[in-house]
């Protein structure tokens, strides 16, 4: 695995020529989907370009990579959470930073769809050596960067189920260990208010999502009019549940029309406060209990994107 030429495996933070490529992989992401950070790589070697490949090998691994590597660019080949690491290591140093590209592996990966990359890793590898990169507008949240969403309420108490108890059925059975958390959450009942007070109102509601990006849990679109490398934060809040809303809400997302169900409620802001007796989550990864404040980042990064 990556023994081509012009690619070696030594500490990445090394590192200083500016056309350089770091790939560091999340080896908990991804199964078969390996495979393209191979070819990505391989792909940036026979061009000639130097490659260095560093795997995580602990939590934290990828956003100190980030914080300290010496290179051009840094991809992140793993699935949002590993995006997100790399994004609050790169934006804890000073500029000027390496260039951030994204490898989709991992259970989803929300951001690679935003920026339209491919999942050919010839194809993918062609993008990265042209250069060209788009500014990537990231929210905070209590200070955390994000880079699609940011949440509270009931999305987030699923991401807590499976973030402190079902990683080992994350693993094996990706998207389904979250329908099988919600299932077991909505069995329970009893779901408290979320409060959110923004720059443009006021409302309560039992989830609130906080977006930057246009799609949530994978291809299924929150807001159309959401854009990573556009500034703006979009508030989308889910007022009712039940099976009925439910069963409504998935028909709405899957087709793209979420604006014509009744349940939903939707603001454009520029920060928010949400406060309720529930969790937090961002990106996919449990935050916390809420409160969250939630603003927009004063710096961007430059990440590639077809």
């Amino acid at each position: 695995m990556f023994s081509q030429s012009g690619l070696t495996t030594k500490d990445a933070a090394g590192l200083a020529p500016a056309d350089d490529f770091v790939i560091v992989v999340n080896p908990d992401a991804g199964g078969e989907r390996r495979r393209l950070a191979e070819a990505v790589t391989a792909a940036l070697a026979a061009r000639g370009r130097r490659v260095v490949v560093e795997t995580a090998i602990h939590r934290g691994h990828i956003r100190q990579t980030a914080e300290s590597v010496r290179a051009g660019a840094l991809l992140v080949a793993g699935g949002d959470g590993s995006v997100n690491e790399a994004v609050r290591g790169l934006l804890a140093r000073p500029g000027p930073r390496p260039k951030l590209g994204v490898v989709p592996q991992g259970t989803v990966n929300v951001l690679a769809q935003e920026l339209r990359l491919p999942k050919d890793g010839a194809a993918l590898a062609e993008i990265f050596l042209r250069g060209a990169t788009k500014p990537l507008y990231v929210g905070l949240a209590n200070g955390r960067p994000f880079t699609l969403m940011a949440s509270a309420g009931l999305d987030a108490e699923v991401v807590k189920t499976v973030d402190i108890g079902r990683k080992r059925l994350k693993r094996h059975l990706g998207r389904l260990a979250y329908a099988l958390a919600a299932a077991k959450i909505f069995a329970r009942g009893g779901f408290p208010d979320i409060e959110a007070e923004t720059d443009a109102g006021a409302l309560r509601a039992k989830c609130v999502v906080v977006a930057k990006s246009r799609y949530y849990g994978g291809n299924y679109v929150i807001d159309a009019s959401a854009d990573v490398t556009r500034p703006g934060l979009s508030l989308v809040a889910l007022t009712e549940v039940s099976p009925r809303a439910a069963l409504a809400l998935f028909r709405y997302v899957a087709t793209g029309r979420l604006d014509e169900a009744g349940c939903v409620k939707r603001l454009a802001i520029r920060k928010a406060t949400l406060r309720g007796a529930g969790a937090a989550q961002i990106d996919g990864d449990y935050l916390g209990p809420a409160p969250v404040e939630i603003c927009e980042a004063e710096e961007t990064l430059d990440v590639f994107a077809a």
